[in-house]
């Protein structure tokens, strides 16, 4: 009688660690699963926040070209780049220097860039992205 009853345990017990092992092979799954989804999700940010900061640097680079063609260029210009648009705001002049204001929103990453240059030469003082303007 006592033979019959370690039969019946034996069995019992090789069910329920197969269910153990494959709770947990599962969850070992469902977390590698969802860390690649998070990765994914931060290289996508980071496309869209890098193409955002050259939509607006082209931005800048358009200003510049127009203000070599026309020193009383006053900015406040849209300009498109491929299918991103960036926006060029009015040009602040502060002493013998120009600031050239952009932004750029490219799938909800925007890049806003100030760049100080010298009125005559155009030649760059500085080139800084900031929070806000």
């Amino acid at each position: 009688m006592k033979k019959i009853f370690e039969q019946k345990n034996s069995g019992y017990i090789a069910v329920v660690t197969s269910v153990i092992l494959g709770m947990l092979m599962l969850m070992i799954a469902v977390t590698l699963s969802l860390s690649s989804f998070g990765s994914r999700l931060n290289n996508l940010d980071f496309y869209n926040k890098q193409t955002s900061y050259f939509v607006a640097l082209s931005c800048l680079d358009k200003t510049l070209l127009e203000l070599s063609k026309d020193s009383n260029y006053g900015g406040d210009a849209t300009t498109t780049v491929d299918s991103f648009e960036c926006f060029a705001f009015p040009i602040e002049i502060d002493g013998n220097n120009k600031i050239i204001k952009s932004r750029s929103r490219v799938n909800g990453a925007t890049t806003n860039l100030l760049l100080t240059i010298e009125s005559e030469t155009l030649s760059t003082i500085s080139l800084e992205e900031v929070g806000k303007f």
